[in-house]
């Protein structure tokens, strides 16, 4: 899992030549991600007693109410990670991915309204995510696997110097037959970390995309770029279930 981090993230990250710091200054006031959706995250554990039969039989009831609530088009996902080949249900996170800033307010307004705190106590992020797909999306499927990466821009780098090798990078994929859809997230676009998701249908097909990935000879010049521009947290792989 930790060797995936290089292979993935250091694409994004090819600077312009001979670009000092101010230049990427500028370039960053006018190029931008197009971002398409929020993303909110609440982080859960399971209360003493209940198990994840307990979170699935609560399941269809939120999802009635939440949609009794107002009409949206929001998609909602519990994501379970995964360490080694075991899934841990004992810890869990809730991710509404959304448009309307009203949602998270009837997110958390029906958990409180059918007493999800009985179930598992939860503590939702104080920030959502501005979120956009930097592929096309090819993987809908449930469950799938969710890998995210938290990075770092190194002084000097940023989206905009980040954005001249997207259409190289989904190119190299495409020409490749990858199987995998990206997802770039950033909470706030004044400090220099973002969030890099990786998904895929199973748990074989992202060691197929890994091994297939670090045959590339162009893989061993993107793991130098990361290390030169980015840091990056090791990644957290997780099993994905979309409920609404």
């Amino acid at each position: 899992m930790k060797l995936f981090i290089p292979f993935i993230c250091a694409a994004l990250l090819i600077s312009c030549q001979g670009d000092s710091k101010n230049s990427n200054l500028e370039l960053s006031n006018f190029i931008k991600p197009e971002y398409s959706f929020k993303e909110s995250l609440l982080n859960c554990k399971l209360v003493d007693g209940k198990t994840l039969n307990s979170v699935e039989r609560f399941i269809p009831k939120f999802v009635d109410s939440f949609i009794k609530m107002g009409e949206g088009t929001e998609e909602l996902y519990f994501l379970f990670p995964i360490e080694g080949d075991q899934t841990d249900t004992q810890v869990f996170e809730v991710l509404l991915k959304h448009s309307d800033p009203a949602s998270l307010d009837r997110l958390n307004l029906t958990l409180t309204t059918l007493s999800f705190n009985n179930i598992a106590t939860c503590a939702s992020s104080s920030v959502s995510s501005r979120s956009m797909w930097l592929t096309n999306q090819t993987i809908l499927t449930s469950p799938v696997i969710s890998e995210i990466l938290e990075c770092k821009y190194i002084d000097e780098f940023n989206y905009a110097t980040m954005k001249l090798v997207l259409e190289q990078f989904t190119d190299a994929l495409i020409k490749n037959n990858s199987q995998v859809d990206i997802l770039y997230s950033e909470e706030d676009p004044s400090t220099s970390k973002f969030y890099w998701t990786n998904i895929f249908s199973t748990l074989e097909s992202r060691q197929n995309f890994v091994e297939s990935w670090q045959a590339l000879e162009i893989s061993k010049e993107m793991q130098e770029l990361l290390l030169e521009q980015s840091i990056c947290q090791s990644s957290q792989i997780y099993r994905r279930y979309q409920v609404l």
